[in-house]
């Protein structure tokens, strides 16, 4: 897996974790959004649903601790600093939204990881 793909995975699973509650269905739709992301389809290795699944019980707990953790920020903005290059930065805000809104809701801790990518990104 390319270090770029890592870190697309990363900034979306995040949205998993923020609210501090995981649901079966965050983890189906970061799976089908992931598998439908352009930004990840024109990379290498292609990521079929399985790897998918497999990265996310690979990297679920670390990604639990960083957001955990009081230096959430730099890790989250040298994210997405690594990927400030991605053309197609509104699909993995999509992304993102699609996986919150999984369990019906999207919790103030969603909406706020959305919002700092936009800021970011200087996106509206």
């Amino acid at each position: 897996m390319s270090p770029e793909q890592n870190d697309i995975l990363s900034l979306i699973a995040a949205s998993i974790f923020a609210d501090k509650r995981v649901y079966a269905s965050e983890i189906d739709a970061f799976v089908k959004a992931s598998a439908d992301l352009a930004a990840l389809n024109d990379l290498t290795p292609k990521l079929s649903e399985a790897r998918l699944l497999r990265w996310y019980e690979q990297n679920k707990d670390d990604i639990r601790s960083k957001i955990a953790t009081p230096y959430f920020k730099d890790w989250f903005y040298d994210l997405l600093g690594r990927l400030s290059h991605v053309d197609d930065k509104r699909s993995i805000l999509n992304a993102m939204q699609t996986i919150s809104l999984a369990d019906g809701t999207i919790h103030v801790s969603e909406r706020a990881l959305i919002t700092l990518a936009k800021r970011h990104w200087n996106m509206s």
